[in-house]
């Protein structure tokens, strides 16, 4: 019996007793609904649509409820918790902050945020790099949008439109949304914004991927897709996408991405990659992409950036960051010292303990299994894939190829009430993004319970 992601009916569970697993009670926890109630009837209903467990504690890799359950997470909130949640570096680095009497500084000058901007300077690979600190990454998002604009009407006035990836996921607000192309209802607005597909081998958008290896000739098709309705590369000020798409978790194909690159350069058009998702060590690699032999102008960074409180960063050409005079781009929170101390410790993390490889080593382990999973129900699931713990499993309707938006969302509620944390995606697939400390041992065990409730359900 599955659960409605939405539903506050208690669903009985068997019990489950592991080193990192631990559900005594039904889900949702009977006792817990009275507050998921109260939080239902002051909250935006947009809130309401994953699993109604009621998050007490995070640590490391594992997510506590008051009653005495205990989930692996593979969410890491919402790829979010790169170094573990809660790690004490970060916990230690924010309460020494918050202790020493300086919460906020807006853009007055401030020794923390040196530091944190030279080591983001040193870290990107783009040339003479500067950068600029958020704090949602949403907001980055705006602000590269911007920068490009500025930078392309220092070519031609009209040189404003953005192009992106169909189906990609820049944040909440509205030129975020514009981007995503899913804000339909502005479409009478004619603002300049465009979308390309996204060259997704397993449902390749312009025929028989094997016909196109590299992915070159997929862009050459979006860019006669372009002229088609009228799209001038004059008019394109930047492009916009992630190098792995969080839906996708599939890296942009090598002659897509070069192919892409000389365009932009040859038409005066920045390319930026929001790494929002992809980026501080998730895909095995400081960048996802790296994972693309991609060199943007710009990235955006923000999630596994500190692993903790929101802070984000627009990264890259120091002459396209330098556009806006004083005053005219900064950010309230942007650069607090609190964010910046849990960025900073954050790093060290990632590096001290070598998360980058063992995002590789563990993620490859995973990922075997679940393809797999994958060979034993081919009419079922359509591909599992990605890099380092970026990784998705996509399941297609018997007999199509169609999403199973049904079969993936019951595997998720199934997991969760076998004591494996997964977000209800609602788009056909799951995403295994556990934080990248976790044991190894505990990401093959969640990978076990996947199957588990696939082959329960499928």
């Amino acid at each position: 019996m599955a659960f409605d992601s939405a539903s506050l009916t208690p669903v009985p569970t068997e019990p489950v007793q592991t080193a990192w697993r631990r559900i005594q009670t039904p889900v949702p926890v009977p006792e817990s609904i009275p507050v998921i109630e109260r939080l239902r009837a002051v909250e935006a209903r947009s809130m309401a649509g994953m699993p109604p467990v009621l998050w007490d504690e995070a640590e490391g890799f594992l997510v506590r409820d008051r009653f005495g359950n205990q989930w692996i997470d593979l969410t890491s909130g919402i790829v979010l918790a790169n170094a573990g949640h809660a790690h004490p570096k970060i916990c230690a680095a924010i309460r020494a902050a918050a202790d020493g009497k300086l919460l906020g500084t807006y853009a007055f000058p401030q020794e923390r945020r040196l530091e944190l901007l030279e080591r983001l300077a040193e870290l990107s690979p783009v040339d003479d790099s500067k950068a600029i600190l958020f704090s949602a990454g949403t907001e980055a998002t705006e602000a590269a949008m911007t920068l490009m604009r500025r930078h392309g009407q220092t070519i031609n006035p009209g040189k404003v439109g953005i192009l992106s990836f169909a189906d990609g996921y820049h944040g909440r607000t509205l030129g975020a949304d514009l981007a995503m192309g899913s804000a339909n209802w502005m479409d009478d607005y004619a603002l300049p914004f465009y979308q390309i597909p996204f060259p997704y081998a397993p449902r390749w958008p312009w025929g028989d991927a094997a016909d196109d290896p590299t992915g070159e000739k997929a862009f050459e098709q979006c860019l006669k897709a372009l002229e088609a309705n009228g799209v001038r590369a004059e008019s394109i000020a930047g492009f916009l996408g992630e190098a792995l798409p969080g839906w996708a978790t599939w890296p942009m194909p090598a002659g897509f991405a070069k192919a892409l690159r000389s365009w932009c350069n040859a038409h005066d058009i920045l390319l930026c990659c929001d790494e929002v998702q992809c980026g501080m060590g998730r895909t095995g690699r400081w960048f996802g992409f790296e994972q693309c032999d991609l060199l943007p102008d710009l990235f955006t960074l923000g999630k596994g950036l500190t692993s903790s409180v929101p802070v984000s960063a627009v990264v890259g050409r120091a002459d396209v960051l330098d556009l806006p005079n004083p005053g005219e781009m900064s950010s309230t929170h942007g650069g607090n010292p609190v964010g910046v101390a849990a960025a900073l410790a954050a790093l060290d993390v990632i590096e001290q303990e070598e998360l980058l490889a063992a995002s590789s080593t563990t993620g490859a382990r995973v990922l075997a299994r679940l393809q797999a999973l994958q060979a034993a129900y081919p009419e079922r699931i359509l591909s599992a894939h990605g890099r380092g713990l970026f990784i998705s499993l996509h399941f297609m309707q018997a007999g199509t190829r169609g999403a199973d938006v049904e079969l993936a969302d019951a595997v998720s509620r199934e997991a969760v009430r076998r004591g494996v944390l997964l977000f209800v995606t609602g788009r056909g697939f799951i995403k295994f993004v556990p934080p990248l400390s976790i044991d190894p041992e505990a990401a093959m065990e969640a990978a076990e319970v996947i199957c588990d409730c696939v082959e329960a359900l499928a």
